[in-house]
């Protein structure tokens, strides 16, 4: 084995790394609300969503992987570049995560190829009708995801009756209990639903990847851009599954606890959820890589308006929150050109 190929090889297990990475940081995305509203138990609810996770990121196609490899134009992918671009996104993720900050895994994804791209190969370095398509979708998904979420809870709260007190204990009229148990039902499957969809996208993130690194080394083999094996499908699901298995608390307790001042109702968590995983399948079937952290962050804060008014918004987390949204893919982009700079020096 020479060592291009063991740099492959390992290239190949960084990215199964950064999928696993997005796992525990991604956890919140689907459990938080359960959690929070005890509509489920912590463990019930972490492994249900490492399930579905991986049944996501096997059952609904390869559309957001094969868009992950256009981003770079084909006949200027390395293995430096891939490798610089995984360790930026792993980094970043490792940061935030640490702090506790809901951060999107696409945005470190996308900006990390940008800055691969642009250090390697210029402004050439970088198929810019297709970093375009991404880069509007990242920007508009939080707005829907806001509007959606604001809506969707809006109507639950019609349908169910529940309604917040000042004290933010829920008052509920008792004709309205067995409703009440409906909507916490439906959270759950919302819940579900918001893991599904979250493995159907990020899962194929680490797909595209890994595409790029078989395509690019080990062509002799059949492997080509624009066919994802499903042994990757497979080992991407499996690695996003169980890092989401694990869970990632710092960043379940701000999402659950920080964007709202109020405690979560069922019909909010349903809410933020189902508007979630609706917009997210619908990006993964058009092959939009988006962000499930900020989509749902953002249905978090646009379903607390009609629960609780809006002055129950919590302004010092929503913007750490746009402060990371809007820092992850420059930093990303710094990150990943340095790593690249110092890779290229030492390997050629």
């Amino acid at each position: 084995m020479n060592w291009e190929t063991a740099i492959a090889i390992f290239s190949i297990a960084l990215a199964l790394g950064f999928d696993f990475v997005n796992g525990f940081h991604d956890t919140a995305n689907a459990v938080a609300t359960v959690i929070y509203t005890k509509a489920m138990r912590p463990a019930t609810a972490i492994v249900m969503s490492g399930i579905l996770n991986f049944l996501g990121a096997v059952m609904v196609g390869t559309a957001v992987a094969k868009s992950i490899t256009k981003i770079i134009p084909q006949d200027k992918v390395t293995l430096t570049i891939v490798v610089a671009v995984l360790s930026a996104a792993v980094v970043w993720n490792l940061i935030t995560w640490w702090y506790g900050i809901p951060v999107s895994s696409s945005h470190c994804l996308i900006g990390s190829l940008f800055g691969a791209g642009v250090a390697a190969g210029g402004m050439q370095g970088v198929a810019w009708h297709e970093l375009d398509k991404v880069i509007l979708a990242l920007l508009i998904s939080p707005l829907v995801g806001f509007f959606a979420g604001w809506f969707l809870t809006w109507l639950s709260l019609r349908l169910s009756g529940e309604k917040a007190e000042p004290n933010g204990k829920k008052a509920l009229d008792p004709k309205t209990e067995r409703m009440k148990k409906i909507m916490s039902r439906l959270h759950i499957l919302s819940s579900a639903s918001v893991s599904f969809s979250h493995g159907s996208n990020d899962g194929q993130k680490t797909m595209g990847i890994i595409t790029l690194i078989l395509a690019s080394h080990f062509a002799q083999y059949g492997y080509t851009f624009n066919q994802v094996p499903f042994w990757v499908m497979a080992a991407a699901a499996a690695a996003i599954a169980a890092g989401t298995i694990i869970g990632g608390w710092r960043v379940i307790r701000t999402v659950g606890t920080k964007i709202s001042k109020e405690r979560l109702a069922h019909s909010q968590g349903f809410g933020a959820s189902m508007a979630t995983s609706l917009i997210i399948l619908t990006a993964s079937a058009i092959g939009a890589p988006i962000s499930t952290t900020h989509t749902l962050s953002s249905a978090v804060a646009g379903g607390t308006i009609p629960a609780h008014g809006r002055e129950n918004l919590n302004l010092k987390t929503m913007n750490l929150i746009l402060l990371a949204w809007v820092l992850t893919l420059p930093v990303a982009a710094t990150l990943s050109a340095v790593s690249y700079f110092i890779l290229h020096a030492l390997w050629r």
